[in-house]
């Protein structure tokens, strides 16, 4: 029997998208109960984050976004109101890019702050807005997809790999 992950097409074109990204949630609270924090998974679909986890002291909103290996971009969509993220703050606000490897090996997580998430985001869009598409067309300022390619920002991204502290020390 031959299992979705196996199909030709990857996993997301298979239907498991919500898999996917239901793993990356799972795998981040674990790796918060791990180091003593106490997290737990908001019910699906609430509006503005994933997780919730406090050390006692300090409590911090997570969202979570998981992409498998085979594909190289984390990708958002923009609210009606033109924002990525709802309900922004400044501090205690954090996404977790995960990356699921194949096979048995390790995921990637990379914690970092919303804002900061967000203006790549933002400024990322403004660039590829900016310049013209493959066949010279202008490319549509009300495109809703922002995406987050990690071969561009692996560099970036290594100083918040496994920044579990970084959310709780501040």
């Amino acid at each position: 029997m031959e299992k979705m992950s196996e199909t030709k097409h990857g996993r997301i074109k298979a239907g498991e998208g919500s898999l996917i990204g239901n793993t990356g949630e799972y795998y981040v609270v674990a790796e918060l109960l791990k180091r003593g924090i106490i997290a737990a998974q908001t019910p699906r679909n609430v509006i503005a984050f994933d997780i919730l986890a406090t050390n006692g002291a300090r409590t911090v909103k997570i969202r979570v976004k998981t992409k498998s290996a085979q594909y190289d971009h984390y990708q958002w969509n923009i609210k009606q109101d033109g924002t990525i993220f709802r309900m922004l703050e400044k501090k205690d606000d954090y996404v977790v890019l995960v990356n699921l490897n194949p096979g048995n090996q390790r995921c990637d997580f990379f914690v970092v702050p919303t804002i900061i998430i967000d203006k790549w985001l933002r400024d990322d869009f403004d660039k590829w807005v900016s310049t013209p598409g493959a066949k010279g067309q202008q490319r549509d300022r009300d495109n809703k997809g922002r995406h987050l390619e990690y071969h561009k920002y692996v560099d970036i991204l290594k100083k918040y790999q496994d920044a579990w502290g970084d959310m709780f020390e501040k």
